[in-house]
């Protein structure tokens, strides 16, 4: 497989976020937003609908990956299944998150309180409100709606980091049932921008089923067990 390093980063931090159940069925459609990280721009696009989600991310060239990758993602909300599809390879793999890690992330509150400046402002389209408060030890404006229902992020954190969806901007709109539409975080007021996320496009509408399924000519691909892989290593075997 020739892109099995650069997938297996991207999927341990997908693996690391807590995965919620807390798409609303009120909206399906298609949403276009954009991550802005140390300079670096990621597209993303979101498919919802109901309680499944598929997200397209375009991952910039970089030393590793001279052309850039685009990274597919499917989420089942109602069975706590995240697919994540391998493109080049005509391969998916699935990952089952746990009843238990679902419910201890629902119950988990936000550490941080979020205030409401009065601030609104039309984004994409759709009106939102602005709060503010500390996330990732930065000063951090989130401006949400509850017009496009809620649901958390996949974890994009910084070179695998602490991730989007462990935030606590995330943690508050999750809890308060909002979408972000805009998130700026810097170190201190009038500083410079350090992370930036911003819905650019909506479209509400209908959404084929087969976007958040694998394709049929797709294989599922299975982790080898650590008795095979010691199979491998023991001659005779």
């Amino acid at each position: 497989m020739k892109s099995n390093a650069s997938f297996f980063r991207f999927a341990s931090a997908c693996f690391l976020a807590v995965f919620i159940p807390a798409i609303a069925a009120a909206f399906e459609g298609k949403v276009e937003m954009t991550m802005t990280s140390s300079g670096s721009a990621m597209p993303m696009t979101y498919f919802i609908k109901g309680t499944h989600m598929r997200i397209e991310m375009a991952v910039p060239p970089d030393k590793h990956n001279k052309d850039g990758s685009t990274f597919v993602s499917l989420m089942d909300l109602e069975k706590h299944e995240l697919t994540m599809l391998m493109p080049e390879e005509k391969m998916y793999m699935v990952h089952q998150i746990s009843d238990e890690t679902v419910e201890k992330a629902k119950n988990k509150k936000a550490e941080t309180e979020f205030k409401a400046t009065g601030r609104k402002e039309k984004i994409a389209g759709i009106e939102a409100e602005e709060y503010v408060g500390q996330s990732d030890k930065k000063l951090t404006e989130v401006w949400v709606t509850k017009e496009l229902g809620e649901f958390m992020l996949a974890n994009q954190g910084k070179g695998g980091k602490k991730g989007a969806q462990n935030s606590a901007w995330a943690k508050f709109a999750e809890q308060g049932g909002f979408f972000a539409l805009r998130v700026i975080q810097r170190a201190k007021e009038g500083a410079p921008v350090d992370f930036q996320l911003e819905v650019s496009k909506v479209e509400k509408g209908s959404q084929a089923d087969k976007l958040f399924v694998p394709p049929d000519d797709y294989k599922k691909f299975e982790m080898p067990s650590m008795g095979d892989m010691m199979k491998g290593m023991i001659p005779g075997h």
